[in-house]
């Protein structure tokens, strides 16, 4: 991004709104300056008010709150995902072999990210019938924050919120370019599990009430 936009984006970012006057900076000419302010209006992120100043749009604020102020780049943040630990009639469980990276061939539940202004509980329901075509119950059982370091750096950051179920359904599963889903004894394939998937596991097991909250740390 151009350094005036940054620079405008900036002043609108610590403001309810700006005049021209005080939106363009004393060394820099009107005609470019309105340049860049009009190739911000035109991307959707500033707008001039009925007031006649210059603030930023609903885009400019989710475009802001999405940004380091330092570095002016988009901030990376963990993901918040639902993962549903199923078991059918036979005691197996519902796993998910991943076909994309960054776990391609590992082996981990079913999860995937909530989309914006959904519940939770909408987000499993979603994403365990997207996956399996499996409808049923499901029990939020508590969170996981796992955090996947490849030598001494982040390799993924995850926010679980776990839910657990049960299926009737014991056949084979629908099989997708990213993923397989299949039942299976955990314990079976615990050396090919996703890194956090086996702690996740014996969380389901304890006898309580209460919701868990855990965090781990893995390395690859």
């Amino acid at each position: 991004m151009h350094p005036l936009r940054k620079k405008i984006l900036s002043e609108l970012i610590l403001s309810l709104g700006l005049p021209f006057s005080k939106l363009k900076p004393k060394d820099t000419e009107s005609n470019i300056f309105m340049y860049h302010l009009k190739q911000l209006i035109a991307d959707g992120l500033v707008l001039k008010d009925p007031e006649g100043k210059y603030a930023l749009t609903f885009e400019g604020k989710i475009f802001a709150d999405y940004l380091s102020f330092k570095s002016f780049h988009p901030r990376l943040q963990p993901k918040i995902v639902t993962m549903i630990v199923c078991k059918n009639r036979k005691g197996e469980l519902l796993l998910y072999k991943k076909k994309r990276q960054p776990f391609l061939g590992m082996i981990t539940f079913p999860f995937g990210k909530i989309h914006l202004g959904e519940s939770v509980l909408a987000a499993a329901s979603r994403e365990i019938l997207e996956k399996t075509g499996i409808k049923g119950r499901l029990e939020h059982e508590g969170i996981v924050y796992i955090t996947i370091l490849q030598g001494d750096k982040i390799l993924s950051s995850m926010l679980c919120h776990v839910f657990a179920g049960t299926s009737s359904r014991s056949r084979t599963l629908q099989t997708t370019e990213t993923g397989e889903c299949f039942w299976a004894d955990i314990l079976s394939v615990e050396a090919d599990l996703m890194p956090g998937m086996m702690d996740v596991y014996k969380l389901i097991q304890t006898d309580s009430r209460k919701l868990f909250f855990q965090e781990f740390t893995y390395n690859l």
